[in-house]
């Protein structure tokens, strides 16, 4: 059996499916902060820090976002189940009007602090310049990931070219989602590879639906049996490299940088 490289998972691509939350966007820093604003409004006499609540509730120990992934949950019954986990976590009063008095301090916060990682920029150049589809696919909500690409100024890039779980009523790791992806750019599953922080979602889960796998593995775990970057810079680099599609990377700037996807 040939060894799976980079320059082989990349070969021949007509598309790159990639992930939001935690890929090409610092999802972790920007509901950690929105969240600490978040829980000052529903609990601001608390004892404990207001950052660890905001941890508690992205961590997700409950995995009430996985639940809301499958389909099970609506987004709504997603969140309050996180808050009550957050609320018993600590021993505090979960107030009945939580979910709104939640969201009305968080939302203004998370657009705020929306960031998109550094290399992410280059590799969107890179692949216009090699010809290759972009396209994103997120399990969250459709309004959360506008949220984000707005702030960015992403939107009109990818507007129309997007899956999140309220496009079929499921996310990853279905395989219909990733199938979905390759459709709104008229890319053949075979030659399409999804690229992501998740092992199982972005890259298990794309290999079973018959597409291609890169693990994006910032902190560096390492994985067997699958390709890891740790930058989405090492793809740029391959896209770059290939015969006659040399594309220069754009000024980083107006995106703002990384402070480091739900």
């Amino acid at each position: 059996m040939t060894e799976r490289t980079l320059e082989s998972e990349l070969s021949g691509i007509q598309a790159l499916v990639l992930d939001i939350d935690d890929t090409i966007v610092d999802t972790r820093a920007a509901m950690t902060d929105a969240g600490t604003h978040a829980a000052r409004a529903l609990w601001p006499g608390t004892e404990h820090a207001h950052a660890d609540l905001a941890l508690h509730y992205y961590e997700d120990p409950g995995r009430w976002f996985r639940r809301y992934a499958s389909g099970e949950l609506t987004i709504e019954q997603m969140r309050l189940g996180r808050l009550r986990d957050l609320a018993e976590a600590f021993s505090l009063e979960l107030p009945e009007d939580a979910h709104d008095r939640y969201l009305a301090a968080y939302l203004p916060a998370f657009r705020t602090a929306q960031r998109l990682f550094g290399d992410v920029p280059a590799l969107l150049a890179a692949a216009d310049g090699a010809g290759v589809s972009v396209v994103l696919l997120t399990n969250s909500t459709h309004v959360d990931t506008m949220i984000k690409l707005e702030a960015l100024e992403l939107d009109e890039r990818f507007d129309g070219i997007i899956v999140t779980t309220d496009t079929l009523g499921f996310g990853k790791p279905d395989r219909r989602v990733y199938l979905e992806a390759c459709r709104l750019v008229d890319a053949d599953p075979s030659r399409s590879v999804c690229i992501g922080d998740s092992l199982e979602w972005d890259v298990v889960g794309a290999i079973a639906a018959g597409l291609r796998g890169v693990w994006l593995d910032r902190a560096g775990r390492g994985s067997v049996g699958h390709v890891s970057v740790r930058s989405l810079d090492e793809i740029t680099a391959v896209l770059v490299a290939a015969p006659g599609d040399a594309v220069s990377g754009p000024d980083n700037g107006r995106f703002g940088s990384s402070r480091g996807d739900r």
